[in-house]
């Protein structure tokens, strides 16, 4: 089973990633000589307005130097019992990192290290997180019980992708989707190398931004002896924004995941909600503050979130490529 996935994902990245450079090698002289003016007046260091990096802040894979910070606390629902008495709050630290090519195209690498303070763990003959829950009933032993638990380096994600944002405002990447085995302790983390494809699509307009980056990920490497369960995930990462006045917009990112190997009933969570963002800068560094709150009209039934409140604060490094 592991050597299919391997070698399905393995054949997935060469590909991406011969695409790239070869995208290159076929322009035209005309294409090489606009490309040459383009990338001279990123090099003037043309100044954008506030309220455009705002909109260009939204597409979760733009090409800057950024680091965002998000704190997440989640209510949780379902049938075990105790299941609506849970909660729990998470902090992510997140960089992306572009190395952009004269075409205004290229590589955006962006990875993130998680922090997890008390996350719900029913405890029975082992530690069952909230993904192994969607697989697993553990209540038909006896003696369980919720403890919270915390963890620091569980389920550190990355994406590398190629592409960018053309004339028209589309925005087009597509590379790979990310989880590194970094954590200890099975009763919170999985501890396999999960990866799969992943795309980013969506469109800036005169009022705004929308689009979708979707990853379907699957386990390709256990630690040795863990009897982790199989991992096969789809996630749907939407994002939304609609600019009001002052550098203000209306905003909305929900996360859909649907779990490929859960129970019938667990394989679900979709969130609708949203909030509002505030973009300015503090001297020459853009920096933005976000707020949304999330209900989940669809969540797993034996233990799965129900509201998802989420503060962020995100900041960009100038560059002569980012032009801020």
């Amino acid at each position: 089973m592991y050597s299919l996935k391997s070698s399905l994902s393995a054949l997935f990245l060469i590909t991406i990633l011969g695409m790239g450079p070869m995208s290159n090698a076929h322009s035209s002289a005309s294409d090489t000589a606009s490309e040459t003016s383009a990338s001279a007046g990123d090099e003037s260091g043309s100044q954008k307005s506030v309220e455009e990096i705002a909109r260009e802040m939204t597409n979760p894979l733009a090409a800057f130097w950024r680091f965002d910070y998000e704190a997440q606390h989640k209510n949780f629902q379902g049938s075990m019992p105790g299941a609506d008495d849970q909660s729990s709050w998470a902090h992510y630290f997140q960089f992306t990192m572009p190395f952009r090519e004269k075409d205004g195209k290229g590589f955006v690498f962006r990875f993130s290290l998680p922090y997890y303070p008390d996350q719900p763990v029913y405890w029975a003959d082992r530690g069952y997180a909230e993904w192994r829950l969607r697989q697993q009933d553990p209540t038909d032993q006896e003696g369980g019980f919720w403890a919270p638990t915390h963890a620091h380096t569980d389920a550190v994600t990355f994406d590398l992708v190629y592409g960018g944002v053309n004339d028209s405002g589309r925005i087009l990447n597509y590379g790979v989707a990310g989880v590194l085995p970094t954590t200890s302790d099975t009763s919170n983390g999985r501890q396999q190398f999960i990866l799969g494809p992943a795309v980013n699509i969506g469109k800036m307009t005169d009022w705004g931004v929308y689009g979708v980056l979707f990853s379907h990920v699957i386990d390709l490497i256990e630690k040795k002896d863990k009897g982790t369960p199989d991992t096969t995930q789809t996630t749907l990462q939407g994002y939304f924004s609609y600019d009001l006045a002052r550098s203000w917009q209306l905003i909305s990112n929900p996360v859909i995941t649907y779990d490929w190997e859960a129970d019938s009933g667990n394989k679900l969570n979709l969130p609708l909600g949203g909030g509002i963002a505030k973009t300015f800068k503090i001297g020459n560094v853009p920096v933005r503050l976000t707020a949304e709150v999330q209900y989940f009209v669809a969540s797993t039934d034996r233990f799965g979130p129900d509201w998802l409140y989420k503060f962020g604060l995100s900041s960009i490094i100038p560059s002569k490529h980012t032009r801020h």
